[in-house]
Formats: structure tokens, sequence, C-alpha cells
């Protein structure tokens, strides 16, 4: 068992024994953790001298807590976390600070269970000598675990570790990217981008070639603050940055307005909320729509620089209907080279939800002689025959190591990959721009949903509801039964 594991199981072996019972829900939890491990790891990284500028002061700090108990140690908590979440006249040095901290509120309501937090699990260990490795580990691993109240509403979900490992394996992005997630939720897609290019960095100075990261190669925007906040985090222990060095993530509504960021590669999982307000004053999009995923497909393809690489996971109705959706095709295979799409089984993500795809494209400047970017579109079926449980059988990485390896493939015919290609040709007059196509036999059909998978898709989704509905239930304190009386 890793570190990450031990301590991981000693918090949530905390949550579980003390603050469960007390109303506090997993998501919460996770949230105090971040602002106490701040407060801490800033304090640790002050003593130590890792810290050009203390990034709180000490009178918020660390030190103004750990002695305290009862009321006091309640009231001293809350009055950090205002304090550390104001945003007027703040310096640069501040920002992930108040990103960290906006609009944060204490949510443990006994001091003593609070007083037990601060000084058992947090204080007691000494979070700078773990290294940002275990501390990036261990706080994805809490991430997962509170994912259980995650918005369904607003369609925010955690994308599976063996999918986001099996894409980054796929784009490899080198030490040079500049990558951008504009709907960055937690920031899983970002951390996992950055690791492969420090690796790529590692190998490349090892063989004496000269790489290194540029400032800024990661951005990330969402909408949710809390999400930012987790996200902040998750940059911030993963790699080790200073907590007074520039964010990486902002708190931003995507939609609003055209891009200002030119990635050379934009990987995103983007809420599959049905329906969401229509952009208003977004006369660079290609329709008037007020789906979100189509938003989200649109803003990219539209956005995109050329010669950068774009990677969106898509619901299937964005792949088969008519209209608006049929627009937006027709425009990127136009003004993209769409090469890759990965049609993923149902049961892969946790919540359930709508089935998903990948799509893998690259943007290209506009041929003088009119002919569409695309030329043929590659279709790997990781659908048909499948079907993943997450408490039963979870989607593992090896389950993906043949698409990983079919994707840096020729590509050629081979019955031994689920695959088959269509020319553009074929899309637009034999599918007219559908892509819900699937591999039969070594050839392409269009997808017709069967009821056995359409009943298993029902099935997961009441299992995660009633897992969700468990996870509320159990965070309501336990009440004695009273005993009858009579009048």
């Amino acid at each position: 068992m890793t570190i990450a594991h031990q301590l991981f199981d000693s918090l949530w072996s905390f949550y579980q024994r003390e603050l469960s019972v007390e109303g506090v829900s997993e998501l919460d939890y996770v949230e105090q953790l971040t602002y106490l491990l701040f407060l801490k790891i800033d304090d640790e990284r002050s003593m130590r001298g890792l810290n050009t500028v203390q990034v709180v002061p000490t009178s918020l700090g660390w030190k103004g807590l750990r002695h305290l108990t009862g009321e006091a140690l309640e009231r001293q908590y809350g009055y950090t976390l205002e304090q550390c979440g104001k945003t007027a006249g703040i310096s640069p040095e501040d920002r992930a600070k108040a990103i960290i901290f906006r609009k944060a509120k204490g949510t443990i309501r006994n001091p003593a269970k609070l007083r037990a937090l601060v000084s058992n699990e947090i204080g007691r260990r000494k979070w700078t000598e773990l290294g940002p490795s275990t501390l990036g580990d261990l706080y994805r691993m809490l991430l997962h675990e509170a994912s259980v109240n995650f918005n369904l509403e607003s369609g925010q979900t955690l994308t599976p570790e063996p999918l986001v490992s099996a894409v980054i394996d796929c784009v490899r992005p080198a030490a040079e990217a500049r990558v951008f997630d504009p709907a960055c939720g937690t920031g899983q897609l970002l951390v996992a981008a950055y690791q492969a290019m420090e690796r790529d960095a590692e190998a490349r100075n090892r063989s004496g070639q000269h790489a290194e990261i540029a400032e800024g190669a990661l951005t990330g925007y969402d909408f949710d603050e809390r999400l930012c906040r987790f996200a902040t985090m998750n940059v911030l222990l993963s790699f080790g940055r200073p907590f007074n060095a520039p964010p990486t993530i902002e708190e931003r509504n995507t939609l609003a307005k055209s891009s200002d960021v030119k990635p050379t590669l934009i990987i995103c999982n983007p809420p599959f909320k049905t329906q969401a307000p229509q952009p208003q004053g977004r006369t660079d999009l290609i329709v008037d729509s007020n789906s979100n995923p189509l938003n989200f497909l649109q803003h990219i393809a539209t956005t995109l620089p050329n010669g950068a690489k774009a990677v969106v996971f898509v619901p299937d109705n964005v792949l088969f209907e008519g209209n608006s959706e049929r627009t937006v095709r027709q425009w990127i295979f136009q003004h993209c080279t769409v090469h890759t799409l990965l049609r993923l089984p149902s049961g892969v993500f946790e919540r359930g939800g709508a089935r998903s795809n990948i799509l893998f494209f690259d943007r290209r400047e506009v041929r003088p002689d009119g002919r569409p970017a695309t030329e043929r579109v590659d279709i790997y079926d990781f659908r048909t025959g499948k079907h993943f449980q997450v408490a039963r059988n979870p989607l593992k990485r090896s389950d993906l190591d043949d698409f990983v390896a079919w994707y840096h493939s020729d590509r050629s015919p081979d019955p031994r990959h689920p695959a088959v290609s269509l020319t553009y040709d074929q899309i637009a007059s034999t599918y007219d721009f559908r892509l819900n196509i699937l591999y039969r036999g070594g050839d392409p059909v269009t997808e017709i949903p069967d009821p056995r998978s359409m009943a298993m898709d029902i099935a997961d989704q009441l299992e995660a509801a009633a897992k969700e509905f468990r996870g509320i239930a159990t965070s309501f304190p336990e009440v004695p039964d009273l005993a009858e009386t009579d009048d």
C-alpha cells in the first residue's frame, strides 16, 4: 500500500467515524481538508524557507489555529476563511489563495470534531516531506470519493482515470505544449497532460536535448467556483508549486465569449447538461443553440488555432442529430481534420448518464480549392459487446491498450481491431454527416440501440442514483427512537 493510500485511509476513516454522522457531506469534507492543508503546508514552507512570500499572514495562518479549542477555534477558523477569501485589491501573489478560499465557509459545526481534525489528522503530519507525487495522488483519491456529491443536474462528473491516461497516451503532449481545458472541473486532464510533458522533458534532457516547460503552459476555465478551488489545489499539490505562483485555473464562463487563449492542444470533457442558456453575443459560433455539449464543441472548433489539436468528449446525440448538430459537424469536417472517433460503452462513468464518445481533430487552414480538411475518419468501436459497471466490472487502463496501440499504428484494416475507416464522401453521401457508426464484422453500420443495452443503461443509472441517495441518507445525524406515549 502506498503512502498516499495510507493517508487516504486515515483521513477517510476520520470522516466516516466522526463527521458523516454530523451531516457533513463528502464534498464538504474534502473542501475543509483543502483549506486546512493549504494553511498547514503554507506554514511548513514558511518555516523551512520554501516560500519566497508567506501567502497567509501569521495572524490568520496555521499557528493561529493549532492550539485553540471550542468556540475560540470555530471563530478563528471562520475568520481565517473569510479573510483569506477576500479578492479586492489583492496582489498577484495572492491570486491562488483567493481562488482556494473564495466564499469559503466552515461546515464542521462541532468544535470538538474540528479540533480533532486540526490536531490529529492535519497537524501531526509534515506534509511538505511527502513530495508532489504523493500529495497529488492523495488529493485525487479524496476528490474521487467526494464526486458522489457532484452536481448531476449541471452534468458534473469525474473522467475515469483509465480514460484520462489513454487519451494522454494518444496525444502525447510534448514539453513545449500549451494545454487548455475550457471546462476543467477538478483539473485531472490538465494534471495528466502536465505529467506527460514532464516525462517528455526529462527523457529529452537525458538524451542531450534541451527541453523545458514554459511558464503558463496550462490553462483551465470553469464556471463553478467550487470546482475551480479543487482544480487549483490539485495543480498546486501535484506539482509542488509555490502558493504565490500565478494560478493555472480561472473561474470563467467559457461560452460567454471567444477565447483569448492560444493553445497547441485543447482537451475537454465538458458537462453534458442537455440544456443551458444560449450564449449571448457570440457571432463567431457556427449556430445558435442551447445545447451545452454542442456549444462547447463549436466553441473549441472555432477558437482552435491553425495547427492545434483537440480532444473533446461528446454525447451520442451530437454525432447523429440533424439541424444544428449536423451544421456543426459539417463545419468541423470543412475546417478541421477529424481523424479519430472513439465510441465508448455504457458503464464507463461512475454516475451513469449519456453515452459518451471522444472526438480527435486538428484545425487546418481553409484549402484554396474549397475541399474539406477532413479526408477520412477512423472510428474505433469500443462499444459493441462491452459493458462496464463501476462496482463490479470497472474500466481498467489495460482495457484501452488495444485502442492506444491502434491509434499510433498505420491503421491498416486488421480484424483484431474493431475499427472502420470512412472517407469524407462516404460520410457525406451515405451517412449524411452522421457519425453514430459501429463495427460489425469489418463493415460499418449505423447504430440502433438494442433493448439489452438500453436496459443495462437504465440499470446503471438506477444504481448510481441509489448510491447517491445512500450518501445523502447517511449524512443525516442519527435520531434516537422515541417511545410512543399515551396522550
